[in-house]
C-alpha cells in the first residue's frame, strides 16, 4: 500500500503548492471515524501542515476570505443513501481547490476545480474513470492498535441501517459497532471492541478493515451495494484472514 499512499502524496503538494490547506471530514458514524483517524496520521507522517474545520459557518468565514486547498475526508458519503459529500464540495469548490480522499462512488461526477480519488479499482472505476486509486485512509492506520493475537469466541458486527442488504438474520448478539460512535469518537474503543473476539462476522466495511489490521479471521458480507467487496478485491484480497462471502448465510461463512 506504501506506493499508492506517495502518490497521494505527491499529488496533495502538487495541488496545496505551499497555499493554506484546510482538511473537513466525512461527517458519519464510527467507522468514519477510522478514516478521519487515518488522515490524521498520513498528514503527520507527510508533514503537512493544515487546519481542521468543521460544516459551521463560522469556521469558514477567515478561510474563504484566504481561499487555498480543502481536503475533503473520504468515505461511502457518495451513494443513493448518503450524498451529503457531493453537496459539500459544489460549495467549497467555488472558492477553493479541492481533494477528495478515496472514496466509493455509486454514480458518476463531474465538479469543476476538484480532484478525485477512488478507493476501489472496480465499480468506483468504471464510475469515476477520472478519479486516481489510493486505499481507504483507514489502511493507514497500521498496527497502532495491534497486541498481538488475543481474543475468544466469535463477534458479530452486523449493520441495522438503510444500507444494510437485509439478507443476514442478525444474531441476538450482535453489536452494530458503527452506531455507537461518530467520526469524531476517539478510535481506539472501536478497535478494542473488535479485540475481544477471535473471529469477525461483518457487513460493516470499517469493522472488516479494523478485524484486517488486528489479524483477526473476517467473514465480510455485502451490503446493498458493491462498496464491500470492491474494497475488499482492490485492499484485503492477498490477505488470508479476511474472507468475502457471496451468499447471507453465516452458518456456511
Amino acid at each position: 500500500m506504501q506506493k499508492e499512499f506517495a502518490s497521494l502524496k505527491e499529488k496533495i503538494n502538487e495541488i496545496t503548492n505551499g497555499k493554506p490547506v484546510y482538511y473537513l471530514a466525512n461527517y458519519g458514524n464510527w467507522g468514519d471515524g477510522l478514516i478521519r483517524h487515518g488522515t490524521l496520521k498520513f498528514f503527520d507522517h507527510i508533514g503537512l501542515k493544515y487546519k481542521e474545520l468543521s460544516i459551521d459557518k463560522k469556521d469558514w468565514i477567515l478561510p474563504f476570505l484566504r481561499g487555498g486547498t480543502v481536503i475533503y475526508g473520504g468515505g461511502g458519503a457518495w451513494c443513493s443513501h448518503w450524498n451529503h459529500s457531493e453537496n459539500y464540495v459544489r460549495k467549497l469548490k467555488n472558492r477553493f481547490k479541492v481533494l477528495v480522499l478515496p472514496s466509493s462512488y455509486e454514480t458518476p461526477y463531474s465538479i469543476d476545480n476538484t480532484t478525485f480519488y477512488r478507493r476501489d479499482e472496480f465499480q468506483s472505476k468504471e464510475n469515476m474513470p477520472q478519479a486516481d486509486f489510493c486505499h481507504d485512509m483507514a489502511f493507514f492506520i497500521g498496527d497502532d492498535f495491534y497486541k498481538g493475537p488475543c481474543g475468544k469466541g466469535v463477534g458479530y458486527f452486523l449493520r441495522t441501517d438503510d444500507e444494510s442488504a437485509k439478507q443476514i438474520e442478525i444474531p441476538k448478539t450482535n453489536l452494530d459497532l458503527s452506531k455507537k460512535g461518530n467520526y469524531l469518537t476517539d478510535a481506539k474503543g472501536f478497535f478494542e471492541e473488535i479485540n475481544k473476539y477471535e473471529v469477525i462476522y461483518t457487513d460493516r466495511l470499517h469493522v472488516s478493515i479494523a478485524g484486517y489490521l488486528l489479524k483477526k479471521e473476517v467473514h465480510l458480507f455485502a451490503g446493498s451495494y458493491f462498496k464491500n467487496k470492491a474494497v475488499y478485491m482492490s485492499s484485503m484480497s492477498h490477505a488470508d484472514n479476511v474472507h468475502f462471502h457471496e451468499n447471507y448465510d453465516l452458518n456456511q461463512a
